[in-house]
Order: C-alpha cells, then sequence, then structure tokens
C-alpha cells in the first residue's frame, strides 16, 4: 500500500497536532488530522483509519464523548482509540477503558513509547481484520458447499429408500465441514470419518478405520484421550476432550473433540457421533495477546474471536436446519444430524463463557431475579472439563435457596473469576475448589451467601490486606476482570465480598447478596 497504516490524529492544540503529524509520517504512516471531535467523526464516517490518537481535553466536545459516539457507529466500533492525556488520574484511565480505548500514552509524549504502542495497535487491527476476512471466504466456501450438497441429495430423493437417502446426505453433509467429523457404532468402533479428516492426518480411511493412535494422538495425551473415550461410551454420556494430533505436515494440532450419544427411536443405543475442531489459531492468537501484556488487548482479541466462530457455528446451525427441514420425522438421519446440531450449540456456549472470562462488559441488561445455585450448576461443568487434570471443583448448593435480584452476565463474570483465583491459587498442583451457596441472616437482614473455597497456599496478610486494590494482581500478567471489578459488581447489586486466608491453609472467598423481596 506504500505506507506502515492511516492514523486519525485528534487534537484541538495546533501545535501538538503538528509534532503528532511529524513523528508518525516520518515513520511511514499516513496520518490524517482533525482539530476538534466534530471534524473527527466526520473523518471516521467518510473513511475509517486503521487507529486512532485521541485528545482527552477538547472544548466543545470532549474526548470521552468522542469515543463514546465512535463506538455506538457501525464505521467507527471496531477502529481501535488511544488517548492522549496529560492527566495521570486513574479515575480518567478507568473512564476512557471502559468507554472502549485500548491504550492511554500520557503528555508530553516520548516519540518511542508513542510508536511502540502505535505499531503494537495497528497490528492487532489488521490481524482481527485479517481474521474476519478469513472466516468469511470458509463460510462463502461452506454454504457453496452445502448448497451443492443440497442440489445433488434432491436429485436423488426419488430414486433412493428413505433410509439410505438420509445415511446419504449426513455423510455428504459432513464431509463438506471443514471440520472432523466421526461416527461409532455400538461397540465403540469408528464407522465413519468425513473427507476433512483424511485432508487434515493425510491418513486414508482405511488407515483410520480403527480408533486413534499414537501415530496420530500426541503420545503424551493418549492414555487420558483413550480413557475418556472408553469410560464416557461404556457409560453412554457426553464428553468433551482436548489433546493434540499429527496434521499432515507434521505438526501438533491442539483440537477439541465432543462426541454425542446416539440412540434408536426405540431408545436402543446406536453410538456416537462427534466433531473435531482445531483450536491452535485461537490458541495462539491468546498467547500473543497474552504476551503484549495487555488485557484491554486480550479482551477485544477474545470478543473477536468468539465472534468469528459464532459467525462459523451460525452457518453449522443454517444449514443442518435446512438439512433437517428436508427429512421427514422418522429419517434414520435425522438423529445424527440433530446431535450435530446440539454439538454446536454446547460449541457456541463454551465460545460465550471464553468472552465473559475474557472480560466481555457489555451487559446492559436490568437484572432480574436470579437462583443463584442455577448459575452454578450452569457454569461449573463447563470449567470441569477444562481444569479436570489440575482442580477437583466441588459444588455444596442449597437447593431451596432464596432469589436475588443481579444482571445475570455480570453475576457470571463473578463468579467465573472467583473460581478461576481458586484454581489458580493452587500454583499448578492438584487440589479441591469447592463452591457453596446458603441463605443467612445477618448485618440485620437476609442475605444469599456464595462461598469459594481452594485448598491452594494462602496468602499473607499484605496480600489479603490488598486484594481487592485496583490494578494489584499476584501474576505476572492479569486476566478477567480483577477482584477490585469484582467488588465493584457486587458493590453495585448492593452486596458484600470479603475474602479470608492463612498462608498454607488455602483461602475463601464470601460473596453475600440481598434476597429479593
Amino acid at each position: 500500500m506504500g505506507h506502515n497504516g492511516t492514523i486519525l490524529a485528534v487534537d484541538d492544540d495546533s501545535k501538538a497536532l503538528a509534532l503528532l503529524m511529524s513523528v508518525l509520517t516520518e515513520e511511514g504512516y499516513q496520518v490524517q488530522p482533525a482539530d476538534s471531535g466534530r471534524l473527527a467523526l466526520f473523518s471516521v464516517a467518510a473513511q475509517p483509519p486503521d487507529l486512532i490518537l485521541l485528545d482527552l481535553r477538547m472544548p466543545g466536545m470532549d474526548g470521552f464523548e468522542v469515543c463514546r459516539l465512535l463506538k455506538e457507529s457501525d464505521q467507527g466500533r471496531r477502529v481501535p482509540v488511544i488517548f492522549l492525556s496529560a492527566s495521570r488520574e486513574a479515575e480518567e484511565w478507568i473512564e476512557g477503558l471502559a468507554l472502549g480505548a485500548v491504550d492511554f500514552i500520557s503528555k508530553p509524549f516520548r516519540r518511542e513509547e508513542l510508536l511502540a504502542r502505535v505499531r503494537t495497535h495497528v497490528e492487532l487491527s489488521r490481524l482481527r481484520t485479517n481474521l474476519e476476512l478469513r472466516v468469511e471466504q470458509q463460510t462463502a466456501e461452506l454454504r457453496v458447499a452445502i448448497e451443492q450438497l443440497q442440489l445433488e441429495v434432491t436429485e436423488r430423493r426419488r430414486a433412493e429408500q428413505a433410509a439410505r437417502e438420509s445415511e446419504q446426505r449426513f455423510r455428504l453433509i459432513a464431509n463438506a465441514a471443514p471440520v472432523i467429523i466421526w461416527m461409532s457404532g455400538p461397540d465403540h468402533t469408528v464407522v465413519f470419518r468425513n473427507e476433512h479428516t483424511e485432508q487434515f492426518t493425510g491418513r486414508t480411511a482405511e488407515e483410520l478405520t480403527c480408533a486413534w493412535s499414537t501415530e496420530v494422538v500426541h503420545p503424551g495425551d493418549l492414555e487420558n484421550q483413550q480413557r475418556v473415550w472408553c469410560e464416557s461410551m461404556q457409560a453412554h454420556e457426553p464428553f468433551e476432550l482436548e489433546y493434540r494430533i499429527r496434521r499432515a505436515d507434521g505438526e501438533y494440532r491442539n483440537m477439541m473433540d465432543r462426541g454425542k450419544p446416539r440412540f434408536l427411536p426405540g431408545g436402543g443405543f446406536a453410538g456416537y457421533v462427534g466433531i473435531l475442531v482445531d483450536l491452535t489459531d485461537i490458541k495462539r492468537s491468546q498467547e500473543r495477546a497474552f504476551e503484549a501484556r495487555s488485557l484491554e488487548n486480550l479482551r477485544v482479541l477474545s470478543a473477536g474471536i468468539a465472534h468469528d466462530f459464532n459467525t462459523l457455528i451460525g452457518a453449522i446451525f443454517g444449514e443442518a436446519d435446512l438439512a433437517l427441514s428436508d427429512l421427514p420425522p422418522d429419517a434414520g438421519g435425522r438423529e445424527s444430524v440433530e446431535n450435530i446440531v446440539r454439538a454446536a450449540k454446547r460449541a457456541a456456549e463454551i465460545v460465550r463463557l471464553l468472552a465473559v472470562y475474557a472480560g466481555d462488559r457489555s451487559d446492559r441488561s436490568e437484572p432480574e431475579l436470579t437462583d443463584l445455585s442455577s448459575v452454578v450448576q450452569e457454569i461449573v461443568p463447563h470449567l470441569k472439563i477444562s481444569i479436570l487434570r489440575q482442580a477437583d471443583i466441588r459444588t455444596n448448593l442449597d437447593s431451596q435457596l432464596p432469589s436475588v435480584w443481579v444482571k445475570g452476565q455480570q453475576i457470571r463474570q463473578v463468579l467465573l473469576n472467583i473460581i478461576m483465583n481458586a484454581v489458580e491459587a493452587l500454583g499448578g498442583n492438584k487440589g479441591v475448589v469447592t463452591v457453596s451457596t446458603s441463605a443467612v441472616d445477618m448485618l440485620g437482614g437476609r442475605f444469599v451467601k456464595l462461598q469459594v473455597s481452594d485448598t491452594g497456599n494462602g496468602m499473607s496478610d499484605e496480600t489479603r490486606a490488598r486484594i481487592f486494590d485496583p490494578y494489584y494482581s499476584t501474576k505476572l500478567m492479569g486476566r478477567g476482570l480483577g477482584l477490585a471489578a469484582v467488588q465493584g459488581i457486587i458493590h453495585s447489586h448492593g452486596g458484600l465480598v470479603t475474602a479470608t486466608s492463612t498462608p498454607g491453609g488455602g483461602s475463601t472467598f464470601e460473596v453475600l447478596l440481598p434476597v429479593a423481596h
């Protein structure tokens, strides 16, 4: 393109604006100047830039208002915004980040710092754009393939028996999918793997007639993978398992394997249908964001990934629904397609939890009557799958718990952060995290108590005294909401959160929320 990217520089100070333009232009960026917030909005509406450098203090319309309007517009909501401010007030920084800004640069700025941060956020913006284009392309290819499949199946319906037609339809849909789809019989033998399996592994269907072996699965993962498969299949229960598979080029890829039992119309066990999705690129994108040591970068990137993955899942939903609409109710392959839909729904739930834990704070819903025990029962099973090797999560829930008035997404964020804090407190060792709910009378009223305890190393008095301070963390890199924000959410609901701990004796977090009247 001839330049490193387009940057909109917004500052009412003509000298400061000229300096910004000089530094960025010399570095190879194309700079669009604006000396007011209104002119900046017009410029973004006409041609969105790769990045916006926005002065916080401007007459008429300040930087906060400009950022808010940008994030509400179709053209500006995806453009990263960096605030320029001479103020070092933490409250202003927090407000700016809450409005959607990705970073702050203090005035007067240092040339090296400015250029380093600009390069980082321009690259993150391009990464997200490339991901969106890739997903759109894959979705379009999948849509074309399935449309062609539907035409072929329609032509064959008149000449084939109903049972054979539905079985062929399932196989063709599976072969058009950009993921590995497999199916087993009642004796646990894999009887079908789609064509993408051969493309991915470089091995023919004949070479993969049996279960995975060390030639495909990473030797360090094979024992656990086979154990979970056998235990789940013997119990006829769904399972979700992450392990590494060797791709055709020799690289091991991180895969999420989800299996769902199939049952005959009379209730007899027919086997399993499963989907393997490649999570490697998603994991690497998250690792790059963590290396940048920027919580807000991680939140934006994770939200983008969740959106992209949901787009792909949405395409699977749509095309599977079309297939179901063409299948008679008693078709033999209908249950297999329905199992694919249920598997995709479960994947969508996992992506939603990923976005919540990464810090998605876009909850603008109204408070509603909520049973905290039900919320725990909803979230904990998802967590058990991902942290089974490290922590044993146990629950002790009151089945007759009174309801509380809360915003559902915010309470789920609080619960996820407290539980993951407890898991991380184990320091990588095996341990137990216990989640309990109960109703208590105290402080002159009736409250619902949520308690999360761990068997980790505990905290010192100094750490415990600062655990709810803003920006304080005992980890190298912060993640999720942070306990200061957790405390803020609970206080906004009229509740209280406390922590007790002793070195070597584990920690306990208690949340009190007033019972709804």
